[in-house]
């Protein structure tokens, strides 16, 4: 079923969307009228809220040069926290926005990414169906098949604001929202006690931010990781590069173990178990060096766990605008999570 439809050309009804300091403008590319954008993390919003239980996203987008990143954006809750899904030069990405920062570096693998051959250059049709529950992505304007299957929106699927969104220099034209009958996608998300047995810690701790030095008194944040494992600390704080935050959970183990220790993590990390400092080190986007992506199983490190009470400890700082987190698995099959009574 489809319904209503609102299409907009962008490059003649630009009054339609709050431009304010985007930089965008009416342009033309290989002979068809557009809007350029060129600012860095970017998103132009659609002045009418988007009352539909599901809806379509389609439009023309390019990629002028070798780098740039243009996308479509759906249930914003604020200037600052919406949903995205962009066209990279060589895959389409789910992105969404948490305090003004990109999050890819945090959701990165096949349930976010779809690889895709090289799409500069040319002319392109991007098309997002959401749904309450989750979102499509239709790559091609042929395609019967959708790229890459969302079942889990990280805002919680609240209706808001649409619009377009850029990252370097890229163009799109011909967006339109249209009604559709909402059909749920279908893939399941691992729930946290399936994190538990593959020995995720599961339940932390988070500091307000520090600068520099470390506050007089600290207040602290109850947080559950993601479907995927990773502490989010985007969602938490509004973070600067600089900012640090000190993370930290307690749990009980019957037996003494040894096991092997894995994390991955963005930006800076040192940490610390049982008050030992046992691994400090620097993962940032430096391509092609290093793409910044967190991962549990970037680092490994020995570990002597003792029976009864233990605990991890971390700092986290930021260097970057983008993802800010922590994943951390201890290999232990039985921890018991000790809540300290901190908030």
């Amino acid at each position: 079923m489809t319904g209503r439809k609102q299409s907009y050309t962008l490059w003649d009804d630009l009054e339609k969307f709050d431009v304010e300091d985007s930089g965008a403008c009416p342009s033309e590319w290989k002979g068809r009228k557009a809007l350029y954008l060129s600012k860095m993390n970017s998103a132009i919003f659609l002045r009418e809220e988007v009352r539909y239980e599901a809806y379509r996203l389609h439009a023309e987008v390019a990629i002028p040069g070798e780098v740039g990143f243009v996308g479509l954006v759906f249930d914003a809750i604020d200037s600052e926290n919406y949903e995205l899904i962009y066209l990279a030069p060589l895959e389409i990405q789910y992105d969404p926005i948490m305090n003004g920062s990109m999050t890819w570096q945090i959701y990165n693998g096949p349930f976010y990414q779809k690889p895709l051959p090289n799409t500069t250059g040319e002319w392109r049709d991007l098309t997002v169906e959401v749904d309450p529950e989750g979102a499509k992505v239709y790559f091609g304007n042929s395609s019967t098949e959708p790229a890459l299957v969302l079942s889990s929106l990280q805002h919680g699927g609240q209706s808001g604001k649409v619009g377009v969104w850029s990252y370097l220099p890229a163009y799109i034209r011909n967006f339109s929202i249209e009604e559709i009958h909402p059909v749920p996608a279908s893939r399941s998300i691992r729930a946290l006690d399936t994190l538990i047995s593959e020995t995720f810690i599961t339940e932390w701790h988070v500091s307000n931010v520090f600068m520099q030095d470390r506050p007089l008194e600290q207040h602290w944040t109850p947080a559950l990781v993601e479907e995927n494992g990773v502490l989010n600390i985007n969602r938490i704080h509004k973070a600067e590069p600089g900012a640090t935050v000190e993370v930290k959970s307690v749990f009980m183990v019957a037996e003494q173990q040894e096991t092997i220790l894995t994390l991955g993590f963005s930006d800076s990390i040192r940490l610390w178990v049982n008050d030992t400092e046992v691994y400090q080190g620097n993962w940032c986007w430096n391509p092609p060096v290093q793409d910044g992506r967190i991962r549990p199983d970037f680092a490994s490190v020995p570990m002597q766990w003792r029976k009864g009470l233990n605990s991890i400890r971390a700092e986290l700082s930021r260097k970057e605008e983008f993802g800010w987190g922590l994943a951390v698995k201890t290999g232990l099959s039985n921890m018991t999570f000790i809540q300290t009574g901190e908030g």
